[in-house]
């Protein structure tokens, strides 16, 4: 009977284990600053701006205006990614004449509109196995 327990227990430490998720980072415009990236759970969060989990990446390894990530620890589920281009590092968004003048972007959609983005347009699922995610800046 315990070795049953213990196989089982092996067996879901395995299933949920957590995944490494390698962000690609396209069209950043300038090694100044840094990249801000927000992971969300659902689109009531990112209406708020509550991510789960807040991950700053250094422009060090910049490059041709791409840089590669890695965000680990998360469970399988459904994730969205918003990034931000903090160019002057004060963590907040600047805005001119009510859009955004900083660079943003997120996972696997690239936003060409005006209005709001929803967490459905950027959501993704995470399973078992790692994952790749594109991630393209625009600016306004």
């Amino acid at each position: 009977m315990k070795l049953i327990f213990i196989i089982s227990f092996i067996f879901t430490l395995s299933f949920f284990k957590a995944q490494t998720i390698t962000v690609n980072i396209e069209g950043v415009r300038s090694d100044s600053g840094q990249i801000l990236i927000g992971v969300y759970l659902n689109d009531a969060d990112f209406q708020n701006q509550e991510p789960i989990k807040r991950i700053t990446v250094p422009k060090t390894d910049l490059k041709d205006g791409k840089l590669t990530t890695y965000i680990k620890g998360l469970r399988p589920g459904t994730y969205g990614f918003a990034l931000m281009d903090d160019e002057d590092m004060d963590r907040l968004m600047k805005y001119k004449f009510f859009l955004p003048s900083e660079g943003f972007g997120f996972s696997n959609y690239y936003h060409s509109g005006i209005l709001r983005v929803h967490f459905d347009d950027f959501k993704f699922n995470l399973g078992t196995k790692d994952k790749v995610i594109q991630m393209k800046l625009r600016y306004l």
